[in-house]
């Protein structure tokens, strides 16, 4: 029997509507797991049903849970990554997390205005990103009635560690509290968002990740005996990276020599020089960096022309090794093109 082809994540949303309108008369809870490949999904969720899901470029998350609600890709919704230039077009750089303002995507629709359409109530569980307030999430979770006051891996913007039954009872109260006070009189679909990228940034798909990923795999069956439909899926998975400041440091005499800023999204990097002379810097670049850094032009990544490649620069670095830049306490990061990062799961628990 042929294994059905992979997916994009952004199928992701007319996946969710297929679902949706299948099982009319069920609520539908998607578990939304920040960080979570497919190889952890498929060693802990041996009831669900699997499918591999690929993960947008760059592989991190501001850019692929915006193509997944949306459905569309990252040159069209134009979130590259997490710096990239500020969308008012005067010059500087932005951080995804810091922007707010009513010029940062396009995007309109996504999966909570399918539900609404379908009959539906549209409800999201912010969870992690109750902190992030910025048009990032608006536009994410546009059209969603959000419940707040469930926290998973963070508190005020900052990982909080907590024992993997903690975190696997916080979520499962989230979404039975939820559910309990929407009550029956009409389906829902309830989106929940858990970033379980905070952990594995930090301590990679260890036993925390496993207990955590096997009880909500248990919680979703126990959910389909209630007459509920789960699904989960995920951004992005993480490799092992380390911080290199050997590295940081060549990139800042590099920047102030030749004049170019940097932004980009974990382990991808892009560079902005001086109008017209990015091949001349991807040259130059290219001539001192390690061999396991690949150097490639932003045209070969976004669609020339598109409103994501207006925002990145001309210049990109992607990690293929573990020595890149990357926060100093993390042991794992995402934004590259490895395998272990764009391959995600989409599991259903019918």
């Amino acid at each position: 029997m042929h294994s059905p082809p992979p997916l994009s994540v952004t199928d992701f949303r007319a996946e969710l509507a297929g679902l949706m309108a299948a099982y009319d008369t069920r609520h539908v809870v998607v578990l939304a797991l920040d960080g979570v490949n497919l190889s952890a999904a498929r060693a802990c969720w041996h009831s669900a049903r699997t499918r591999l899901m690929r993960s947008v470029a760059p592989t991190t998350s501001s850019a692929c849970w915006l193509s997944a609600l949306s459905g569309l890709d990252v040159a069209d919704h134009a979130v590259p990554g997490v710096v990239f230039s500020d969308p008012s077009g005067d010059g500087g750089l932005v951080n995804f997390l810091d922007h707010r303002g009513p010029d940062l995507t396009p995007v309109s629709d996504n999966v909570f205005s399918d539900a609404a359409r379908l009959g539906r109530a549209p409800l999201a569980v912010l969870g992690d990103m109750e902190h992030y307030v910025c048009s990032w999430r608006d536009a994410l979770l546009a059209h969603a009635r959000p419940v707040t006051g469930h926290r998973f891996y963070t508190e005020h913007g900052t990982y909080r560690p907590r024992p993997a039954a903690e975190v696997a009872e916080r979520i499962r109260t989230a979404i039975d509290e939820t559910l309990a006070r929407h009550g029956t009189r009409q389906p829902c679909l309830l989106w929940c968002y858990v970033e379980v990228d905070q952990h594995v940034h930090r301590s990679g798909y260890d036993d925390h990740t496993t207990e955590v990923l096997t009880a909500l795999g248990e919680f979703a069956a126990d959910l389909t005996t209630r007459d509920v439909l789960v699904v989960a899926h995920a951004d992005h998975g993480l490799v092992p990276t380390r911080h290199d400041p050997a590295l940081a440091g060549l990139l800042d005499d590099l920047g102030q020599r030749h004049g170019f800023a940097m932004g980009g999204a974990g382990r991808t990097r892009w560079l902005y020089p001086r109008r017209g002379s990015g091949p001349e810097l991807a040259a130059r670049v290219r001539g001192q960096l390690p061999d396991d850094i690949r150097v490639l032009s932003a045209d070969e990544l976004l669609r020339p022309g598109s409103p994501g490649r207006a925002r990145v620069g001309d210049v990109l670095l992607v990690a293929e090794g573990e020595a890149f830049l990357t926060d100093p306490e993390y042991r794992y990061d995402h934004g590259s093109f490895a395998p272990e990062e764009t391959d995600t799961p989409l599991s259903v628990w019918l």
